[in-house]
């Protein structure tokens, strides 16, 4: 099992005490003798728990300007090098620094251009809810694809009467 959480530093806050926090060190420190693994995803790895960026065993680093995270990172991804932490502000779109155990010693990369249609755009869900019925249709395709309520059975039982 693969599970991306975005914006990590909200499930892993470096700041407050959170239940989520916990759980996802636990995730992450025993989850892959079952098989699940977790790739994080944060623009502000200076707002993520340092416990948590420390079980990230490759790291992808793309542009990063704020000094706060520049510090978090150069802290918690010790192979790579000052020059290549100094690259952090002037990376351009598209390029990474790869790190980790899946490459033998840092690496800066280039991601090609996304060759697939863009689905991550908000969407427009109460407009598309109002098309969806005003048209007529959502009403006949909710309706003939409703699951038929659960059957209530009265049954006796010493006297008392229980529903099921």
């Amino acid at each position: 099992v693969f599970c991306l959480l975005e914006e990590a530093h909200n499930f892993a806050p470096a700041s407050v005490d959170a239940v989520t926090t916990e759980a996802l060190k636990q995730i992450l420190s025993e989850g892959r003798k079952f098989g699940v693994s977790v790739g994080l995803i944060t623009q502000r790895p200076g707002k993520l728990d340092s416990d948590v960026l420390s079980q990230c065993m490759t790291q992808c680093i793309m542009r990063i300007t704020n000094p706060i995270d520049q510090n978090r990172i150069a802290e918690s991804v010790e192979s790579v090098g000052r020059d290549l932490l100094k690259e952090l502000p002037s990376l351009s779109k598209g390029q990474v620094i790869v790190s980790g155990a899946s490459v033998n010693t840092p690496v800066m990369l280039r991601v090609r251009t996304r060759i697939t249609r863009h689905g991550g755009q908000d969407q427009d869900a109460p407009g598309e809810w109002s098309k969806w019925f005003e048209s007529g249709d959502g009403q006949a395709e909710a309706r003939d694809t409703a699951l038929p309520a659960a059957k209530t059975v009265q049954v006796e039982d010493d006297g008392e009467i229980l529903w099921a």
